[in-house]
Order: C-alpha cells, then structure tokens, then sequence
C-alpha cells in the first residue's frame, strides 16, 4: 500500500528571464512552492541548432522533474500528473520548439501524465499545447496557477536548486 500523498507537479517557466520553478498541488488545492532556478538556467539552447535545443531542454526538464519528485518523496507526497506552464513559448527560429519539447514529454512520460500549457499564462487563453489532465485536476491547477505566479516573485519562497557547472 502506497502511502504518499498524490498531487500534481507543475513545471512554470519563465520564458521571459529563461527559468524555472517546480511546485506542488494537493488534491485539496494548497500551492506549495518548491524549487527555482537562477535566471538563465536555460539560456544555453540558444547556441545550439534545433535538435540540439530539443535535446538540452528534453534533458533539463527531466532533471528538473526528478529534483521535483524527490522534493515531494521526502514530503510524502507523489506526482499524480506532470504540468509544465511556459509563459510563452520558447523563443526559436522555426516557432516549434515548444511543442517539441512538449510531444517529447507526451510520448515518453506516461505514468504520471504530462500536460503541457504556453501563452497568456494567468489568463482564460491559457493553452494547451500537448498531452491530457483529468478535468478535475485541470480545474485544480487553473485555480491555483495564480497563487503559484503571484509567488514568482518572493524568491525566497522557494529552494534554490544548484546550478549546473558550465559546459
């Protein structure tokens, strides 16, 4: 019998400053603000040509899930769906590097599903870009991506996680 607690994971980044942060959803709606990275953490796609981008960031973002999981396996908790939320869209020459990302994530994560979102976060025209959430647990993550935006911004809300040695 698993005895942690079920929640959802969410993955914001913010496109504009090219960080990340992971928080927690309980099922009974507490946002929870886990971890951040400093601004730039993933500034390094740029450099690279487009399977290359696909690639650092399919990479990042798994790293960034597994520190998410084991911030919530100490809490007593466990990702019941994966929810990343870009701001906008990464910045890319072919305009698809999101959804990329995003198919990668759909296709290869599945137990717990991944559902990815970009644009006009914190407003209705919030979309989804790939991969399924219960109705329920959508509604959850709607309701409380506020609180989890509006948190952003008190940075010592969250752990920062250690950075990565320049390659």
């Amino acid at each position: 019998m698993d005895s942690k607690t079920p929640v959802v994971l969410v993955v914001l980044v913010q496109t504009s400053r090219l960080r990340w942060f992971v928080a927690a959803i309980d099922l009974d709606g507490q946002a929870v603000p886990l971890l951040r990275s400093e601004a730039g953490d993933l500034e390094k796609y740029r450099g690279l040509d487009f399977e290359g981008q696909v690639t650092f960031l399919r990479h990042r973002f798994c790293g960034v899930l597994q520190r998410g999981c084991d911030c919530l396996w100490s809490r007593g908790q466990k990702a019941r769906q994966f929810a990343f939320v870009f701001e906008e869209p990464l910045p890319s020459p072919t305009g698809q590097l999101t959804e990329a990302v995003a198919e990668h994530f759909v296709e290869w994560m599945l137990n717990p599903p991944v559902v990815v979102y970009a644009g006009a976060v914190g407003s209705p025209g919030l979309n989804r870009v790939a991969g399924a959430i219960d109705g329920a647990l959508e509604e959850l993550l709607r309701s409380r991506l506020g609180t989890l935006l509006a948190a952003r911004d008190d940075l010592g809300a969250w752990e920062l996680a250690p950075g990565k040695a320049a390659v």
